[in-house]
């Protein structure tokens, strides 16, 4: 647990009803909300438009595929300021 300072907050009687519903039997509500905030960054996309229905997994793949772009294409600029230098007299 990061600190031990602690905060009041008030919610409407169906807000907590709700948070009761999703959280694990083991989990404090700190520790859901913490849960539902690291969700949150993580799928941030899933919460707009068709984004809702992607399979699980679905956004990493293709953060993956981006990342694995960029690589690619980091490595082809190298290899053609290589050859530039290369063909220099």
């Amino acid at each position: 647990m990061i600190g031990m300072t602690s905060k009041l907050i008030s919610l409407r009687e169906d807000i907590y009803d709700r948070l009761q519903q999703i959280k694990n039997s083991d989990e404090s509500f700190s520790e859901l909300i913490e849960r539902l905030l690291n969700e949150r960054k993580k799928n941030v996309l899933l919460h707009f438009g068709n984004g809702r229905d992607l399979p699980e997994g679905c956004l990493d793949e293709f953060e993956n595929a981006i990342l694995e772009a960029k690589e690619d294409d980091i490595k082809l600029q190298a290899q053609k300021q290589d050859d530039l230098l290369v063909d220099q007299p």
